[in-house]
């Protein structure tokens, strides 16, 4: 054979190799394609019902438990994985995956408006409100009444540092209550010692919520269900604290120099059965969901025919992914653009994951300042800290 002719045939066999790689990279590009596509379209799929369902219906509790920063990491995974792809099949996978981001990122619990957003200087006659979850008041750590021998003791006096720590002339405070052994409410009775921690604050409690102020308390009621929502609200049979179950919203109105304003103070059930003693996936049911409603609604009800300026914070048991928050009426702005964090998340304190304690204000006030105090272990919540202004 002549070296021409080998040089011939050696080009063509070197031609067909390259040509059957190529054929198998192609092959293996379009049976890439369509994983990407499908997972793209199945999320997308997920983010609309989502929208759709989320506190609306008690059977998608489950699926309401999503990380709520999954909302904008999965189809921003997804982007990247179809930028990789082939051309043709690019740009349907993409385009899924932005209308997924689109529709649920604002659920994500970014806060994007800690970006540019920026609070104008506090005036001198400011008012600094700080809202927590307690944990049981000074209930031992994780522990029962009585507790348990070998519970590990609540650091009181630290509680009472950390509260004086915030310097705050209104505390809106939740869960001063403490839980026996077969999570039954107990009521605490720490009025006195509260009178001697705040000399000259004035307190209203109702329920498991307690609000201290250095202004003077013109109103103050607890909110319950209206009437045809009682039904949605369960009181266990027998129960001696039937407010415990039904009272979830403490609203006080302070007269503050010559204007008065209602600070509500708000612990809205939580999702999971109380009684289950953790996170039961079996206990997200009806009940508890129609209760979550329950509180809003009375919330919801009361600000809307109330003319004053108002002030609303707590812990709602809320994530930024659940949509139950839609029943915080449009009358109420999320204070959440002052917050100097990216990402803030209150729960769990020790590692924080989401978000569910918030705050709001009607259009009468001003945030200047926003941020999350960690509790240093005396509650499985951080607290709000805010200095807020009454408009002219």
């Amino acid at each position: 054979m002549t070296a021409p002719l080998r040089a011939l045939l050696g080009q063509a066999h070197t031609t067909d190799a390259t040509r059957a790689r190529d054929s198998r990279r192609a092959l293996g590009t379009r049976r890439r394609i369509p994983l990407v596509l499908c997972a793209a379209t199945a999320w997308l799929v997920f983010v609309l019902l989502h929208r759709a369902l989320s506190g609306r219906v008690w059977w998608w509790q489950v699926p309401e438990l999503v990380p709520p920063l999954a909302l904008a990491a999965v189809p921003v995974v997804l982007l990247a994985a179809a930028l990789a792809m082939a051309r043709r099949a690019r740009r349907a996978a993409a385009a899924v995956a932005l209308v997924s981001l689109t529709l649920g990122g604002g659920a994500s619990g970014l806060n994007l408006a800690s970006l540019w957003h920026r609070a104008a200087p506090a005036p001198p006659d400011s008012i600094k409100v700080f809202s927590w979850n307690t944990w049981y008041w000074d209930q031992p750590v994780g522990g029962t009444m009585p507790p348990p021998t070998g519970t590990p003791a609540r650091d009181v006096a630290a509680f009472y540092r950390y509260l004086h720590a915030q310097d705050a002339d209104v505390l809106l405070l939740q869960e001063y209550v403490y839980f026996g052994a077969d999570s039954r409410p107990i009521r605490v009775h720490d009025l006195d010692r509260l009178r001697r921690e705040f000399p000259g604050f004035h307190i209203a409690t109702a329920s498991e919520m307690v609000t201290l102020s250095r202004f003077p308390i013109v109103l103050e009621r607890g909110l319950g269900p209206r009437p045809e929502d009682s039904r949605d609200t369960p009181v266990p049979p027998g129960s001696d604290w039937p407010g415990f179950y039904t009272v979830k919203t403490l609203r006080t109105d302070l007269r503050i120099g010559n204007r008065t304003a209602s600070f509500y103070n708000s612990h809205i059930s939580s999702p999971v059965d109380p009684s289950a003693g953790g996170l039961d996936l079996l206990s997200l049911g009806r009940t508890q969901h129609e209760a979550r409603q329950a509180d809003l609604r009375a919330l919801a009800a009361d600000i809307q025919a109330n003319p004053l300026p108002a002030f609303l914070a707590g812990d709602f048991n809320v994530s930024p992914a659940m949509g139950i928050l839609r029943l915080v009426p449009g009358r109420m702005a999320d204070a959440t653009p002052a917050l100097r964090s990216l990402y803030p998340a209150t729960w769990d304190d020790r590692w924080p994951w989401w978000r569910i304690d918030w705050a709001y204000t009607t259009q009468e006030i001003t945030v200047h300042e926003y941020r999350l105090v960690r509790s240093n272990g005396l509650s499985d919540h951080s607290g709000q800290r805010l200095v807020l202004s009454l408009s002219r």
